[in-house]
């Protein structure tokens, strides 16, 4: 998952900032934890095509303002070498406002590699289209990972959007990430209880503006052989520039139901 949501736009004195993808993996699937007796290694394996996970979303902003709203993950290719496509949507469709950020959910197609990184993201927002690469990969744990074991790379996030024919200036973002497989436990969400991979990460990154975001997320996935996230909590701190009113603080994502 959806690390957190790459489809989610903040309109900003009319402009935009694209969200930048941290957290503890891509929304695909991981293969089961290892035996009594042995170290639990997360181990990524690609979904299949038609699953769908649903999930509720709850944001908290900079103005003390809480946000609701739906998400859907709807799988629509997998490749020979494991790579594959997802689409994210919200169902009800709602655009929240809050101070100068309105959060808008638009559709959106995410590519992934073969151990559930994110690689490219196409946004289609009526009558225009923005789409993002990352170089050589968005944020996310590699695979395998056994517990304890830490990783930490660089990438590059590129953003170039089209309003019908006409392309827009590009935004490039430098972004730094870091991460651990920090343990497996038991836990309960609406769609169940499950054995979870506890994975959590920090991503950091510099605004056009001049904000620097430090992104902290702890991210629980399913250990039982179908590694979906259950959970993410990510907390945002923001220094350098002031943030606008109505940048998110905190971020969660919980699994309401699957198949």
């Amino acid at each position: 998952m959806h690390k957190r949501s790459v489809a989610v736009f903040c309109f900003v004195s009319a402009s935009f900032l694209l969200s930048s993808c941290g957290g503890g993996g891509s929304g695909g699937s991981g293969g089961p934890g290892n035996s009594v007796g042995t170290v639990p290694t997360y181990s990524f394996v690609a979904p299949v095509v038609g699953a769908q996970s649903l999930y509720a979303e709850t944001i908290v902003d900079n103005l003390n303002n809480t946000l609701n709203r739906s998400l859907v993950y709807d799988v629509t290719a997998v490749n020979a070498d494991g790579s594959f496509t997802h689409t994210e949507s919200d169902p009800s469709n709602d655009s929240i406002t809050s101070g100068s950020v309105t959060y808008t959910i638009y559709p959106a197609t995410q590519n992934y590699n073969s151990v559930g990184q994110l690689t490219s993201t196409t946004v289609t927002p009526p009558g225009s289209s923005t789409t993002c690469l990352y170089s050589p990969h968005a944020g996310g744990a590699p695979s395998p990972l056994s517990v304890g074991q830490t990783w930490s790379f660089a990438f590059t996030t590129n953003c170039t959007s089209m309003a019908g024919s006409t392309s827009q200036p590009s935004m490039v973002l430098a972004e730094s990430q870091s991460g651990a497989l920090v343990d497996m436990e038991s836990i309960t969400v609406p769609a169940g209880t499950f054995n979870a991979y506890k994975l959590q990460s920090t991503t950091t990154w510099t605004t056009a503006a001049g904000t620097t975001v430090t992104e902290t997320t702890t991210n629980w996935r399913d250990a039982s052989g179908y590694t979906r996230s259950l959970k993410e909590v990510s907390t945002f701190i923001y220094s350098g520039a002031a943030p606008a009113q109505g940048s998110t603080v905190t971020e969660m994502q919980v699994l309401q139901s699957y198949h």
